[in-house]
């Protein structure tokens, strides 16, 4: 009875691998026939985004020097007029605060041996209090100063950006590159005079608006 039940037990585990072996071989080929599907489905998509993409024409294209343009515009000279101006106001004002602390500092030097020492510490102490009071009003100049210069010159640049669309279209350039970017250009590709003589036209004045400082 051994003999024949181990037999059995073979056969019936011989008949376990067959049937897993044609289990392999049934999913092996449905690996193969999806594999091809997404090949094919790929290589369908890919012909399609070909098909989508447009084909690149040639542009014009023109040169400006930005910064140049910006710089030499007449509105430009009119804000560093202004700003130039209000600096030197400035500076005349805090220089005159300058000397009338330096000359109060030195003449609480010559009252120390007269004076009490919590007097002179006192005094010290508000002399050093409008010294920083005096630091923190420069600073705050010169914050107004660099907020007038931005806003105004924001300004300009905006209507020179208006200038070169302009020009732009009437060249029927597609394509207008600053020319710090560019290290040789030919002269007919450069619009920087023409913009410059336009901006000015356009606008020849701005008006610095000098804000109050924020409390």
């Amino acid at each position: 009875m051994k003999p024949n039940s181990y037999v059995s037990v073979s056969v019936r585990g011989s008949r376990v691998a067959m049937a897993t072996g044609s289990k392999i071989r049934g999913v092996c080929h449905a690996i193969f026939a999806a594999t091809l599907l997404v090949v094919a489905v790929a290589v369908g998509n890919g012909a399609a985004i070909a098909q989508a993409i447009p084909k690149l024409e040639p542009v014009a294209v023109a040169v400006i020097d930005f910064r140049g343009v910006l710089s030499k515009s007449d509105a430009a000279k009119s804000i560093r007029e202004t700003i130039d101006a209000r600096r030197e106001e400035y500076r005349a004002q805090f220089a005159t605060i300058e000397k009338q602390l330096r000359e109060e500092q030195q003449a609480l030097a010559q009252q120390r041996p007269i004076i009490t020492a919590d007097a002179f510490e006192q005094r010290a102490r508000d002399l050093q209090n409008r010294v920083r009071q005096a630091q923190l009003e420069a600073q705050a100049g010169n914050q107004q100063l660099k907020r007038a210069l931005d806003k105004a010159m924001d300004k300009v640049q905006k209507a020179l950006f208006g200038v070169v669309a302009e020009l732009a279209e009437e060249a029927e350039a597609g394509v207008v590159l600053f020319r710090s970017s560019i290290v040789i250009a030919v002269k007919k590709l450069e619009i920087s005079q023409e913009a410059l003589k336009r901006l000015n036209a356009k606008l020849s004045k701005v008006d610095v608006v000098f804000e109050p400082a924020k409390q």
